[in-house]
């Protein structure tokens, strides 16, 4: 036994608001994410936690809400207005193996006071995951931000129960 949901009025006013109030719930969401990615990002500089962004948006395929967080691109922090870091947010997500940093217009390398060489060996970093674990960590925070658009969702929902007929059907096994 199946049963079919018909939708008897889908007008483009009750599909607006359902992708309106989905979105909405996915910027709270990202709120409370994107506070805790910056709080677990590492601080040398503190750029690299200002370039934490996110983005509800709708897919164009499916026509379905979706957000995307992580970190803003050198390019794309400057239009923001934000001084961009050095560091490449992937190297924290994922690390990096050891290499071998070189230079090739300077004499030596040189913070100021200590003076490097030519070469120098880096031992590599192993990565932390701070992007899933900001989320994993923070599910019940994202779900209470969720929750007040959720429910308003639900309410439309209920409210267009009147205008949804279900009929029931007998599949063949």
């Amino acid at each position: 036994m199946s049963n079919d949901v018909k939708f008897i009025n889908t007008s483009s006013e009750v599909k607006k608001t359902m992708v309106k109030l989905s979105k909405s719930a996915l910027r709270a969401a990202a709120k409370v994410a994107g506070k805790a990615i910056r709080e677990n990002t590492e601080k040398y500089t503190g750029r690299l936690a200002k370039q934490v962004g996110y983005w509800a948006r709708i897919d164009r395929r499916t026509g379905q809400p979706e957000l995307q967080i992580g970190y803003y691109s050198k390019s794309q922090a400057r239009k923001k207005g934000k001084s961009p870091s050095h560091a490449n947010p992937a190297w924290q997500e994922f690390g990096i193996k050891a290499h071998v940093i070189s230079i090739k217009k300077a004499n030596t390398m040189s913070d100021g006071k200590i003076n490097y060489g030519k070469t120098v060996t880096h031992p590599g970093t192993r990565g932390r995951s701070i992007l899933r674990d900001s989320v994993f960590n923070n599910i019940d925070a994202i779900q209470e931000a969720q929750k007040e658009y959720l429910s308003a969702l639900n309410k439309e929902i209920k409210a267009a129960g009147g205008k949804i007929v279900e009929s029931e059907e007998i599949e063949d096994a």
